[in-house]
């Protein structure tokens, strides 16, 4: 069977009150208990603020072409006329784009949504689709209009969501009570209705564990006494503040005395008037009663865990979800006689009437003057929330689908585009549409909910090396792994380089066609169409387009792109001083910025890896969860990362002095971090000892380095012991590996260290700082030393030189490394762990 759970419940206001916790909640759960049935995932990419956190969440449970994204024209808001006939032509869009998936059964988790934002939901404005199931809360204000539905847009946005109510083929309610409500009010037939029941998520318990000292935290929030605690989960006459608080005043004055009456909830500035003044009413000091405002998870179960009473006063519920949180936290728990309340409770002696603040009062009182009473509240509370779990409620939902799902005849689906414009252009007109933008809108939604006519691509930004190759270490890295990932593309997918220029991406085919001869390159540079299902792999650094990509970033992912990062490493973060003022900031800012979007970062080492784990836990993102962060190592082998050749005229004398005597050579950009300082005050004390070596240097030069770039340039043995060769070919620096003897790398941080493994191929011995990026490549094959000054260094070589004559020199011939077809084959499995990378 393979169900499509429309999860906008998740993703609307609804997510910060029990719809939105109901909807996510059952949606893992069912994933959890379906078996062999096939679960998709519906998003709505207008709703973007939560499609990314649910795109990570869901990624983890179901793969992530599973998790379909679609678009609608926007404003949809039902409370403003002007907006109904995009809303009638979205309402098409979408139940096209979900009877496309072939659904045998659809699942709404919440049907009431779209009055005050962009949600759309509907049940046969489209599509003949009697395959939808809906969850159902209540109908609250079905059965409380006046209070409810106060003017005629409320009404009429109400009244067409009963009847796509009434059209669902199933109804799923979350208690007995609203399955009662619905059967009653709406006469629909008992067996189209089945209570699955509702609960709270397991690690809401574990939360509830003592987190030890909390003054803080009562102290931010205004908490000095025990707490009478209330958590509405919303804010609305039926929650009834008003008794309550009224309830509240009745209490004894010793009992108040000792207690504040806490209320936890996210408020707006009226509401919070609101219980201010019923507070003033019930004549009750400002220190009595507490508004919290919205509170994380953690906070909350602490108040839960803390409470010497839970009260839950609602007139009227589908279910109660804190009902259950509270007994979860070991709170005493009583609440009203009313609708789904004591079916929850369950325990008739712990309800009271809550049209009554006197009997809401007396209940109170009872409880908080009796620790006897108040633990027996507790271990039954304990006993009760253990009869919900979400698996449980899953696995009804399972059944009832599944036999709903026999009782089916197959959708009728129209195939053809063609069809879904005519009946979008048979909506009747209204004064405020459709407009021209809304036409170019709803085409632009159609072709992007379509399935592209193109296989899924792999687009690799490019977007530096496209303009210039310095030929640095990462434009070596990009250049590799750009070339085997164009040669040896993941199964069927498209690989393509891209750049950004001009506000947009556009396809790297001049750039391609300089790699590879293939034709799917010609055609120029044009505008990247990006596709659902489409991975993104940011080869290149581009801390320095952080500004102009934020907001693209954030639209490619909220519309199912995934997006990953090559982190090179976090030298810029962790030492700011090596590199030039304001760098460190940028790549700061950019690392934050990818952070709020990634689906992963691909680290060029474990070690780096574990850098950006540990400046995660600092710095999580603040408007999702931390990406993935996987590592793989570098390839090296140099004739398979587009070598650069030519020699200098010069090249033979330079072998020939190289050759006199034993020669140490460095590789990398001469920049602070590299300890090329440190290398040339060390040779000196060798030279003046009378040790007759070779020092080369070979890098272009860097930056914050000008006093010793004078030094190297006014050398007395420059050109004779020391050699620095500038911007040389790859061809001329396979010659110098060749031509020397040791390699030393002194870099004070590293992301990885290819020169180890180049000088390894070589067969060379390595002299290296003892870092843990060095330790993860080299491991025994190289001789390690420490310390920063020039003696720390010049007495390591010089016990190196002593070992060479004995033979004792760790070797580096069977130091582990991977071909660059290696290294892509492992990203590969990274970016696409469903396939099978061979």
């Amino acid at each position: 069977m393979r169900v499509v759970l429309d999860l906008q419940g998740s993703q609307t206001e609804s997510r910060y009150r029990g719809i939105g916790r109901y909807s996510i909640s059952l949606a893992q759960a069912i994933v959890r208990q379906a078996g062999n049935h096939e679960i998709f995932v519906v998003l709505n990419s207008r709703l973007d603020d939560s499609v990314v956190d649910l795109l990570q969440t869901f990624s983890a449970l179901i793969p992530e072409e599973n998790i379909r994204i679609f678009d609608v024209p926007t404003p949809l808001a039902e409370d403003r006329k002007e907006n109904w006939w995009r809303n009638r032509a979205a309402e098409k869009i979408r139940e096209d784009f979900i009877q496309r998936i072939k659904p045998d059964v659809v699942l709404v988790t919440s049907l009431f949504e779209g009055f005050s934002d962009n949600a759309v939901t509907s049940i046969g404005a489209y599509c003949n689709d009697k395959n939808t199931a809906v969850v159902l809360y209540d109908l609250i204000p079905y059965l409380n209009p006046a209070h409810y539905l106060p003017t005629q847009l409320h009404e009429e946005y109400y009244d067409r969501k009963i009847r796509s109510l009434q059209s669902a083929g199933l109804l799923l309610a979350i208690s007995d009570a609203s399955r009662q409500e619905v059967i009653k009010a709406l006469g629909v037939e008992p067996d189209k209705v089945i209570n699955i029941s509702a609960a709270i998520d397991e690690k809401f318990g574990q939360d509830c564990q003592p987190r030890g000292d909390l003054g803080e935290l009562f102290q931010q929030l205004g908490i000095s006494r025990k707490m009478v605690l209330y958590v509405p989960g919303g804010f609305d006459k039926r929650k009834n503040f008003e008794g309550l608080i009224k309830a509240y005043s009745l209490l004894d004055a010793g009992t108040r005395e000792n207690h504040q009456l806490v209320i936890a909830s996210r408020l707006d500035n009226y509401q919070r008037d609101q219980l201010n003044r019923a507070r003033i009413e019930s004549g009750l000091n400002a220190d009595e009663l507490v508004l919290t405002g919205y509170l994380k998870d953690s906070d909350l179960t602490s108040l839960y865990s803390e409470a010497t009473l839970f009260v839950f006063p609602s007139t009227h519920e589908g279910f109660g979800l804190p009902i259950l949180e509270a007994m979860t936290c070991g709170a005493p728990v009583i609440g009203s006689n009313a609708t789904s309340i004591p079916e929850v409770i369950g325990l008739p002696d712990a309800l009271f009437d809550p049209a009554s603040p006197s009997s809401i009062a007396e209940q109170m009182q009872c409880v908080l003057s009796d620790p006897v009473y108040q633990q027996r509240l507790r271990e039954h509370g304990a006993i009760q929330a253990k009869k919900f779990s979400w698996d449980d409620c899953a696995k009804k939902a399972i059944l009832a689908l599944e036999d709903f799902a026999r009782r089916l005849k197959s959708p009728s689906v129209p195939d053809d585009p063609e069809t879904l414009l005519r009946a979008i252009a048979e909506i009747p007109y209204t004064e405020n549409g459709p407009t021209e933008g809304d036409l170019g809108a709803i085409a632009e939604c159609i072709a992007f909910n379509l399935p592209p006519n193109r296989a899924r691509e792999l687009l690799l930004d490019v977007s530096v090396i496209v303009h210039s190759d310095a030929r640095s270490g990462i434009q070596r890295v990009v250049r590799s792994l750009l070339l085997e990932l164009l040669s040896h593309p993941p199964e069927n997918i498209v690989v393509r380089p891209i750049y950004f220029y001009k506000g947009a991406y556009r396809y790297a085919n001049e750039f391609a066609l300089k790699i590879t001869d293939q034709p799917i390159y010609r055609g120029g540079d044009y505008v990247v169409e990006f596709h659902q299902g489409d991975t993104y792999l940011a080869l290149d650094l581009l801390a320095h387009l952080t500004t102009e990509l934020q907001g693209i970033y954030s639209i490619l992912r909220r519309r199912g792109i995934r997006l990953y990062f090559l982190v090179y490493d976090l030298l810029l973060i962790q030492h700011p001083e090596w590199w030039p003022r304001g760098t460190g900031q940028a790549f700061d800012e950019w690392l934050t910025s990818i952070c709020e979007v990634a689906t992963g970062l691909m680290c060029i080492s474990n070690s780096v890896a574990a850098e950006v784990r540990e400046w995660l836990e600092k710095n999580p993102p603040k408007h999702k969860k931390i990406p993935a962060i996987h590592s793989f190592h570098l390839g090296a082998d140099v004739e398979n990362s587009v070598p650069t050749r030519g020699m200098p005229d010069n090249a033979s004398d330079v072998f020939e002095t190289l050759a006199i005597r034993k020669t140490f050579l460095t590789v990398g950009t001469l920049e602070p971090r590299k300890g090329h300082a440190q290398m040339l005050a060390a040779f000196d004390q060798l030279w003046q000892r009378g040790i007759d070596v070779n020092f080369v240097i070979v890098g272009k030069c860097g930056w914050l380095v000008d006093d010793m770039v004078k030094k190297i340039r006014s050398h007395a043995e420059l050109n004779r012991r020391l050699f620095w060769l500038e911007g040389i070919s790859d061809e001329y620096l396979e010659k110098i590996y060749a031509s020397s003897d040791c390699l030393i790398a002194a870099s004070e941080g590293e992301g990885f260290g290819l020169p180890l493994i180049e000088a390894a191929q070589h067969k060379k011995p390595i002299i290296v700082r003892d870092i843990p990026v060095f330790r993860e490549v080299a491991q025994n094959h190289a001789f390690y030393f420490s310390g920063t000054t020039p003696e720390n260094l010049a007495l390591a070589i010089d016990g190196w030189l002593g070992l060479c004559e004995q033979g004792l020199v760790p070797s580096s011939e069977h130091m582990s490394w991977l071909t660059w077809k290696q290294s892509a084959a492992l990203l590969k499995e990274k970016l696409f762990p469903e396939q099978k990378v061979l």
